[in-house]
């Protein structure tokens, strides 16, 4: 059984498919510059809690309590970045090949962002396990984000692919033209 994906010819029902995967493109990169910025300054203050932690241990922890519990939050902050450093990358390939209209890097950017449909859906359950459903509910509506993405991305690819097939110059059949009798 295939499953076919729908393909678009604009992006949000109003907006060019160029324009929208521009704005896919640089809205991703801003969005995994925060990500990163916020995973990197969630790994500093758990590093400081823990620090603290083993200088004036907590009553209700013991330290070895909060060294195991803080692994799982390293864990998980290892592998945030990691996928949001992918996704920077992958986004700026999408960037470039829709400013040059390559349709090769817009394709390398659907198979990548397969990829990161694939390690979103367990970043998902990563979150799942060590931060709870709360925390979760992001990584979600990221994973749904991801598939509306490559969607767009694709419908414009194969608008790229349509117009590199199509010849510079089309030939039109021979019509003879009626020209009018010559009055003498």
């Amino acid at each position: 059984m295939v499953f076919e994906l729908p393909r678009y010819n604009k992006c949000c029902y109003c907006i060019p498919l160029k324009v929208g995967v521009l704005l896919i493109g640089y809205f991703s990169i801003f969005m995994s510059c925060m990500t990163l910025a916020t995973v990197s300054w969630s790994i500093f203050r758990v590093s400081k809690f823990v620090e603290e932690n083993n200088n004036r241990p907590n009553p209700g922890h013991s330290p070895s309590e909060v060294r195991k519990a803080a692994l799982g939050l390293y864990l998980s902050f290892a592998y945030y970045l990691l996928v949001f450093l992918l996704n920077l990358a992958i986004n700026v390939v999408l960037i470039i090949g829709a400013h040059r209209e390559k349709p090769n890097y817009l394709r390398f950017y659907f198979r990548a962002t397969l990829l990161m449909f694939c390690l979103s859906v367990i970043l998902v359950i990563v979150t799942f396990v060590f931060m709870g459903f709360l925390a979760t509910l992001p990584m979600l509506k990221w994973s749904f984000t991801l598939l509306v993405v490559m969607i767009i991305v694709r419908s414009y690819y194969l608008v790229l692919e349509d117009r590199e097939k199509q010849p510079a110059y089309e030939l039109q059949p021979y019509v003879p033209v009626q020209q009018a009798p010559i009055m003498a």
